[in-house]
């Protein structure tokens, strides 16, 4: 698997899995909170901070209807455009006053254009990476115009097949993208736990062996994307909000607040540590328990100087310390050249 940097942060096998907090445009237009849902970030653990760029003009008609469940949004029925019109009233300068934010916090700065204009923006402010929206896996121009740019890029594969995934890789790849993330996804918003499908996330980390996968996650809660890092997730993607009252956004409802973030982290982080690496033996943990707790062979009566050790005077017993009973082929048979008495281990200088 390749491993990428970006900006301090490596992405692949054998090291942290990256933590995407998806602000997405849970700042609702106001740049203040924006900050503040940076620092948040920052403070929970987050690596990179990622919103999304967009006119609602240049992203959906006026008529095309919501995917999502209705009760995210706080009036019912409309349109995506009624959504996204709410949304998209982040100007330039407060991207960029947005960028600097990131880069005072050490976290990473990046965002999802989803139209070729948005590029141009997310250029001029200066992003460190991109994202490709799953919704945007066969939007070959906007992947080639990213691409370009010679940039990291992550690719969500929400709905896409293995063909399909197979395709935006190729077109990124010949359009001068050689880092390349992909990121399994399902696009239910919330998404059911039943419906997460990690198993795809592992069927496409095996269907592109040298591409880094990660997850990005709609379900409620903690534990799916933690599971995805027991997996072998290298990233996590995670909508976030500082409060999950707020209207406008749907994804405020589903997004982890900053106290459930910083516990994902947490968690994470625990998997992580846990999975450890490979040692054929025993751990410097288990030393203790390896001379312990182990079984050695033990006379099981009081053997007199001159006897032939029969199999019927042994037995095995703690500690560990002496001839495990895999060898008592070697010991039985021998002489005794002293007393023995019962419940000894023994040892080869007493034959």
């Amino acid at each position: 698997m390749t491993v990428i940097k970006v900006d301090n942060r490596y992405i692949g096998k054998g090291y942290p899995s990256l933590m995407i907090a998806e602000v997405g445009v849970n700042h609702n237009g106001d740049i203040e909170r924006g900050f503040d849902l940076i620092d948040k970030a920052a403070d929970g653990g987050a690596d990179v901070v990622k919103f999304q760029t967009y006119k609602a003009s240049q992203i959906t008609t006026k008529k095309a209807a919501r995917y999502w469940n209705e009760s995210l949004n706080d009036e019912q029925g409309g349109t995506q455009f009624d959504t996204f019109s709410k949304l998209d009233g982040m100007d330039l300068a407060g991207y960029k006053e947005l960028k600097k934010k990131c880069q005072s916090r050490k976290v990473i700065f990046t965002s999802t254009p989803f139209n070729l204009p948005d590029v141009e923006i997310l250029e001029e402010i200066g992003v460190d990476m991109y994202k490709i929206s799953s919704s945007d896996v066969t939007y070959y121009d906007l992947i080639k115009l990213v691409a370009n740019t010679t940039k990291p890029v992550i690719i969500s594969t929400g709905c896409a097949s293995l063909t399909e995934i197979s395709k935006a890789v190729e077109v990124a790849k010949k359009a001068g993208a050689t880092d390349i993330i992909l990121q399994h996804c399902i696009l239910q918003y919330p998404c059911e736990d039943q419906n997460a499908n990690l198993i795809k996330m592992q069927r496409i980390q095996s269907a592109f062996p040298d591409i880094p996968v990660g997850y990005s996650d709609h379900t409620v809660g903690i534990t799916i994307p933690t599971m995805a890092v027991a997996l072998g997730a290298v990233t996590v993607e995670k909508h976030f909000t500082v409060d999950s009252s707020l209207p406008d956004s749907p994804d405020h409802k589903f997004s982890l607040t900053p106290k459930n973030y910083k516990m994902m982290v947490e968690e994470i982080r625990r998997v992580e540590m846990a999975y450890g690496k490979f040692i054929d033996g025993y751990y410097p943990a288990e030393e203790e328990a390896f001379k312990l707790a182990r079984k050695s062979l033990v006379t099981s009566c009081f053997i007199k100087k001159g006897t032939i050790l029969s199999k019927e005077m042994l037995t095995a017993k703690r500690p560990g310390t002496g001839i495990y009973p895999e060898n008592s082929e070697f010991i039985v048979g021998r002489v005794a050249n002293k007393d023995i008495e019962e419940d000894t281990t023994i040892s080869l200088d007493m034959f």
